[in-house]
């Protein structure tokens, strides 16, 4: 019998978005538009849609911590993907399955429109707990003032400092497109670990004028972490996740999804 052909896969743990355009909605369809198996296991609910976050609430830690010995003790897992993790106690749950795997934490805690996503425990829970556990973070720029501690000047300084707080961070990334360039591009850089330093990949991009950016940090992190699990070094998974989300953005700009900030279309 031949060897069976292994499937790149990624476990998103995050919280659900019935619109669609974001949480574990997003990245399952972003796994998919990068050529990998998704599995998900979701760790809130929310009641929203384009226009408004109206409820959300957490899944028990016990049955978020189900689901996890479900997926681990069956399917061979790649990379995990992390996403909104809205509680101390789920913080807890998840942090133990993370010791022997890549992951890619997305650390959603602040809305690109500044408004605070989760509450003060459980955004200390995700930096006491989770980040020492993780790879890669990918934080917006409210999220990096957070992780930083104050507003920062100069993002790269920022990023700097969280990679000297957390010396398990093999890179963190940071996005540009909250503060477009002058020259009307937008860059995003990504900062990791090689060879004892810490070195600097930058790439450049259009900037793109559209309030269509529904779920765009759930879907670079997202696609980082699949072409992670194809085996792309991770600088060059970087690079495809900025180009691959910058084209989803360019794809979706002039489309209507609801009538607030609409999301990315991943099936186009």
């Amino acid at each position: 019998m031949s060897k069976p052909i292994e499937i790149p896969t990624v476990l998103s743990i995050a919280g659900s978005d019935p619109s669609g355009g974001a949480g574990i909605q997003a990245d399952l369809k972003t796994f998919m538009a990068a050529g990998v198996y998704g599995a998900a296991a979701i760790a809130g609910l929310t009641a929203q849609n384009t226009l408004a976050v109206d409820a959300a609430i957490p899944v028990s830690a016990d049955f978020v911590r189900a689901q996890l010995n479900s997926v681990f003790s069956d399917i061979r897992l790649d990379v995990v993907k992390l996403g909104m993790l809205p509680g101390r106690d789920i913080c807890l749950a998840v942090a133990p399955f993370l010791k022997k795997i890549p992951v890619v934490c997305d650390p959603v805690m602040v809305a690109t429109s500044g408004g605070r996503l989760v509450d003060r425990d459980a955004v200390s829970a995700l930096i006491d707990i989770i980040l020492p556990e993780a790879d890669y973070v990918t934080p917006n720029i409210y999220e990096l003032e957070v992780l930083y501690g104050k507003p920062p000047d100069d993002p790269v300084e920022a990023g700097m400092a969280v990679m000297e707080r957390f010396q398990n961070l093999s890179g963190i990334v940071l996005k540009g497109g909250h503060r477009p360039d002058p020259g009307g591009t937008v860059t995003d850089i990504l900062l990791f670990r090689e060879a004892g330093a810490i070195c600097q990949m930058v790439e450049t991009s259009p900037y793109i004028d559209t309030q269509n950016t529904h779920g765009t940090g759930c879907t670079f992190s997202s696609a980082m972490a699949a072409f992670m699990a194809k085996k792309d070094p991770p600088a060059e998974a970087f690079v495809k996740a900025v180009r691959l989300t910058h084209r989803l953005i360019s794809t979706s700009k002039d489309r209507k999804i609801g009538h607030g900030h609409g999301p990315l279309l991943h099936h186009l």
